[in-house]
């Protein structure tokens, strides 16, 4: 019986020690300061430089550090590629990508962050579904809603069709393409989807008349995120006579807006109408939507997916698998400019 006792107390005094051990531990993780890695498609673009400033001043509070890192658009994935090799020599605690290429940084890149036991969480726009087992979580819009609520604010000026112009950033963006998808089962009349569809390395096809609803042939238009290109596609399409919308799903030509409001004000009155994916609406952009350059937008909170970023890879960093389910809210404005067009009687 006194054998017994004994090494139940041995048993308990090893128990103590063991949880000393790790809440020590705990206490030690907890107190260093932690450095993340935020990899944007463009570290140019504003809507990154917004993530990146919301995980910034997260991390800031806790004494912890988030690091933009990246490529401009004209180093694209390969960029992204080689910013994930320099995070992981720089031996961050975790990497958030916003991807370009799914397919490319799975094969190099992230299976060394991954065998380096780095978190890895996209942001923005996720991995293809045959890549994900290499991120542990996605933080960010649902890419398709925004395609959707696109074709939705179409529908309400064109209840019975038309034709339209997508623009988009790169051939294998997955989360734009997510939104081209949403966009165009959205107008066939496809839905519903479900929710966990995977992201589609390309849309389902262009719209062929379904519903009234049909694609230039010359369309969807690719600028890579440049801007100079981008307005010069907009100079071009803008002067179709047959076209009806032009959508870009990112908000590249928001880059110069003046360039912008000329193009759209030298075509007249008979112009397609404009409506976009955006980020956060600055001060400008809300005028350009209440005078009617801009005819309706989708807008995306990129602070706040910033701030979720941050959190989430201290989560992963302090051993904690706790995935925050907040879905940053979407933002969508029609300009009232159309809104009176569309309240007047016909003539």
């Amino acid at each position: 019986m006194f054998a017994s006792i004994s090494i139940t107390r041995s048993g308990m005094t090893a128990a103590i020690l063991t949880l000393f051990t790790l809440c020590l531990y705990a206490q030690m993780t907890s107190a260093r300061s932690l450095k993340f890695s935020l990899i944007s498609k463009d570290i140019e673009d504003v809507n990154f430089i917004t993530a990146w400033r919301g995980c910034h001043d997260a991390a800031l509070r806790n004494g912890d550090e988030c690091l933009h890192m990246g490529d401009t658009q004209i180093g694209y994935f390969r960029g992204q590629r080689d910013a994930i090799h320099k995070a992981i020599d720089m031996n961050v605690d975790g990497i958030a990508i916003s991807v370009t290429n799914s397919s490319f940084i799975a094969q190099d890149g992230l299976p060394k962050a991954r065998a380096n036991k780095i978190p890895v969480i996209t942001f923005d726009s996720d991995l293809e579904n045959p890549d994900r087992h290499l991120r542990r979580t996605y933080i960010g819009p649902n890419n398709f809603e925004i395609g959707t609520r696109l074709a939705e604010l179409l529908k309400s000026v064109r209840p019975d069709g038309a034709r339209i112009c997508i623009i988009s950033g790169g051939r294998f963006d997955p989360n734009l393409n997510e939104r081209i998808a949403g966009i165009r089962h959205t107008l066939r009349g496809t839905l519903p989807v479900p929710d966990d569809m995977p992201a589609p390395l390309h849309p389902p096809a262009a719209l062929k008349g379904e519903n009234g609803w049909r694609e230039d042939e010359r369309c969807p238009l690719f600028n890579r995120g440049d801007l100079e290109l981008g307005l010069a596609q907009l100079s071009q399409a803008i002067q179709n006579p047959t076209l009806d919308f032009i959508v870009p799903v990112g908000d590249w030509l928001l880059g110069d807006t003046q360039r912008l409001s000329k193009i759209i004000t030298a075509s007249g009155p008979r112009a397609p109408k404009l409506f976009m994916a955006t980020g956060s609406p600055t001060d400008e952009q809300e005028e350009l939507t209440a005078n009617g350059t801009i005819d309706g937008y989708v807008a995306i909170d990129f602070y706040r997916i910033g701030e979720l970023v941050y959190r989430q890879l201290r989560n992963y960093a302090l051993g904690q698998n706790v995935v925050i389910a907040e879905e940053p809210a979407l933002q969508v404005r029609q300009s009232s400019a159309l809104l009176d067009q569309e309240s007047q009687p016909p003539m």
